[in-house]
């Protein structure tokens, strides 16, 4: 059943966005580019149910570790700079990751875009936060909206800071 409503979330998608064939690979993950610096995998964990969101925000410089790590882990701290998905470091490769699941069952297609765009937006924040772009000083996403249930703020503009999404209801 996962897959199966996975695969419909994936062509609802397409059709809003003007990507009719979007589905997800014979490995069962899509992955989605965002402002061409962020790529999101999507998947569907049969065995849980989950639909799993994924990224790779940035990856450290050996150097960089000491100022990141204590940023990232007051960050995922109650999901406080986060919006709900979990921030760590691959010890190997210094890649950071993000990552999120919720329960696929009963999931309409506006919550999984309310996901989406809460997880694209907080990827985006952390990617340049890591790079040392303008995202430097200003307020994580998720840090001003703790509440579980909350929906995601509204898309920022363009002159604006990055918003403050809330990704998930941590069920």
């Amino acid at each position: 059943m996962s897959i199966e409503h996975f695969n419909d979330l994936l062509k609802d998608l397409g059709k809003s966005v003007g990507l009719p064939d979007l589905k997800p690979s014979n490995d069962g993950l899509c992955s989605l580019r965002f402002d061409d610096r962020v790529t999101i995998d999507l998947e569907a964990n049969e065995e849980t149910g989950a639909l799993i969101f994924s990224s790779i925000v940035g990856t450290l410089m050996p150097y960089q570790t000491e100022k990141f790590y204590p940023e990232l882990l007051e960050a995922n701290l109650l999901w406080a700079g986060t919006g709900g998905a979990t921030l760590g470091v691959d010890p190997a490769t210094l890649s950071v990751f993000m990552c999120y699941q919720e329960k696929m069952e009963g999931m309409e297609f506006l919550r999984f875009q309310e996901l989406l765009k809460g997880f694209s937006d907080t990827a985006l924040f952390w990617n340049q936060r890591l790079a040392g772009g303008e995202a430097e000083g200003k307020t994580p996403p998720g840090s001003e909206n703790k509440t579980a249930d909350a929906a995601p703020a509204p898309a920022a503009t363009a002159e604006a800071a990055p918003a403050a999404p809330a990704v998930g209801n941590y069920a």
